[in-house]
This record gives C-alpha cells, structure tokens and sequence, in this order.
C-alpha cells in the first residue's frame, strides 16, 4: 500500500497546504492520504491555535479541500496533536511502518530535515517530496524530489501576523478556516473583538498601524516580533476612558504614575499608558515583563529604555497615520538606526509640548538628557 503522509504544525492550514497536498496526490497517486498535524514541532515554538482546533482546521482546510477522488481515501491522523508532547516523524513513520510511505513538506521544512531526529533512519523510511515556495533560497537535501507544479508563497506565520492585525486572510484561507478563526477568536481576534468595541475607529486605526510598524521595526533590530505586535496592539487600550475616568482609574487602582499629582493638575490624558499597562495585564492577561514595560513608557519614556521600550516608543510617535513633519523621516530612520529615530521623535514631542507651552514630564526630560549626552 502506498501511503502519502503530510506532516505539519498547520497552525493556520492555508490554500497553499492544500495545493501542495493535491498536487503531491497527483504526483504519487497514494492508496491511502494520512494529514498529521503535530501537537508541538520540536524545531519550532509553541502553536498559538491549540491541538483541537487544529485538528478541526485541517479538515476544514486540507481534507474537505481534497478532489473527490482522493478526498474518499484521506484522513486525519490525531496520533501526533493528542501525544501532548512534541513527537518526532521518526516515531510517527515508525508506527505506519508496514507499508510503502511517502512524506511531504514545504520547503522551509525541507532544508531543516538534517536537524530532525535521526535522519539517517529517516532517510530510509519514506520516500521524502517538498513543494517549492517562491521567495525563499533554503536547499532541501538531494534525496528530495520536487512535487510538480506552482505553490504561492504563504506561511503560517505570516498569516497569524496578518490575522492578529486584523487583515484580510480571505486570498489565502478557505472560507470554512478563517470563519472556524473568527468563530473561535483564535490568533489575536478575542484581543481585536475588545479593541474594536471599547476605541473609537480612529483610535483602533492607529492602534493597527502602530503595531504593524512596532512588528516591522521588532523584525529588522532582532526582537521578538510577536511581542512587538501585542504591545502595539495594547499600548493605547486606557485611551477607552476621556481623562476625568483615566484620573478615576488611576485613584482608584493606585496606580505607581511618576508625578501623578502634576500629571492629574495639567494633563491627565498622560495617565494612559499606565491605564492600558494595567488593562493589558488584568483584563488581556499580559504578564510578559517586556511588553508590558513597552506599553507603560510609550508615551513619557524613561531614563533607561529597553530595545522593545524604544521600538513601541518610536512606532507609536512614527506610525504611518501621524501627519507631523518629522514622522515619515523618523520612520524611515527606524530601519536604519533605531536610537536616532528615538531621539527624533522625543525632539518631536518636546517641540510640540513647548509650542504649545505645556508641561514636560521629567521622564521626557531625563529620556531627552540621556539621548543628547555626547
């Protein structure tokens, strides 16, 4: 019996998982299609979607997909995402053993397969396929053959950045996944579904924008994007409440807020970056030091700011909705050297605040003072 067995975390399954299973079918022409989707990779990090619903989005997006003629001869083998443990293809080929297997990835995957679990045993187990995806030069080793045909250039991570910022997936899920996503509010949707209820849509606009830009500027200076993104998303969550509530809140959850008194008597709406620090980790479950720190100092800066501190700080005084005259430059300037963009945009903020001959908060001042010592 030849079986076709397709691997993967599928954390979403997009149309390019399916095309390269449909593709592989016509390929190998299997008696039997076996989809395992794994509970943990152990060369990858967690899934963001847990094992249920992954194993329900791989029938919506890889089975239910399926021409009829090997649709009737598929399955979906939950070996792996039940094991509640990262399991190693070896194991899983190991228990389909008995016939003759055929294994299929992407080509990412591919390249990394020196890396898997005894390779050598691997190698001898299956008859090993990649689908080629544009875009990426990673070399799967020479006992790949290439799956005929064309795969669009789609990833899963992609995609759950592109979901948790509130695009449009629909060119690149099925119509059943992305409503099974919306359904279950699985990558950032529950965090989207709050801040599109409690901020107005400008608001919530500049939110999106900052938090594709904090991603942007995490990924090229080295941080971890995901964390960039949910800080973006969460830095502005306090801006729900005018500044007579934002004083209320702060009394009333006591609230550490340097110069909270002279916050209070000149500007209250300050107060909001500590509000949506302390939204973030009651009301959002935040509990990442990192994140949270971004979202405190993203509005009056501190002496000492943490790389994800000065990314937020930046994407949120730079973020492609600002229309003063420094913000495209300091955008820009971001990619390039993210200190310099930092003191741009406190320069910014401190011009604006004496034009308009308003209070400076020492922490602006004291950011401003280490940023201009020679």
């Amino acid at each position: 019996m030849r079986v076709l067995v397709f691997g993967g975390s599928f954390d979403p399954p997009h149309r390019g998982h399916a095309r390269l299973l449909a593709a592989a079918a016509n390929r190998i022409r299997p008696d039997k299609i076996v989809i395992v989707p794994a509970y943990r990779s152990p060369l990858k990090g967690t899934p963001q979607a847990n094992a249920k619903d992954r194993l329900v989005m791989a029938r919506l997006g890889l089975l239910d997909p399926l021409p009829s003629r090997w649709r009737r001869i598929c399955r979906i083998d939950a070996r792996e995402a039940r094991a509640r443990r990262p399991v190693f293809t070896v194991e899983t080929l190991g228990a389909l053993k008995g016939a003759e297997l055929h294994f299929i990835c992407g080509q990412d995957a591919a390249a990394s397969f020196p890396k898997w679990r005894n390779p050598s045993l691997l190698k001898s187990s299956a008859t090993w396929w990649y689908g080629a995806r544009p875009g990426t030069s990673a070399r799967p080793p020479a006992h790949f053959r290439q799956i005929p045909g064309r795969f669009p250039a789609i990833s899963s991570t992609e995609l759950r950045s592109l979901l948790a910022l509130d695009r449009d997936c629909s060119p690149e899920l099925f119509p059943a996944v992305l409503a099974y996503i919306n359904k279950r509010r699985l990558y950032g949707k529950e965090v989207l579904s709050v801040l599109k209820s409690t901020l107005s849509p400008a608001r919530y606009a500049h939110t999106l924008n900052v938090a594709s830009l904090a991603e942007s500027l995490a990924r090229r200076h080295g941080a971890d994007s995901d964390k960039a993104r949910l800080a973006g998303l969460l830095h502005d969550a306090g801006r729900r409440y005018p500044p007579h509530l934002l004083a209320a809140y702060a009394r009333r959850r006591r609230l550490a807020v340097p110069e909270r008194t002279a916050i209070l008597a000149s500007d209250p709406m300050l107060l909001h970056a500590y509000v949506s620090e302390d939204l973030a980790r009651r009301e959002f479950g935040v509990s990442d030091p990192e994140v949270l720190s971004a979202v405190r100092h993203h509005t009056l800066g501190a002496r000492r700011m943490r790389p994800l501190d000065r990314i937020l700080y930046v994407a949120d005084a730079a973020s492609l909705d600002r229309g003063h005259p420094s913000a495209a430059s300091a955008r820009a300037l971001a990619f390039a050297d993210l200190d310099a963009a930092l003191k741009l945009c406190v320069a910014e903020k401190m011009a604006h605040a004496i034009a308009r001959e308003a209070w400076l908060h020492p922490l602006t001042v004291s950011l401003w003072n280490c940023l201009a010592r020679p």
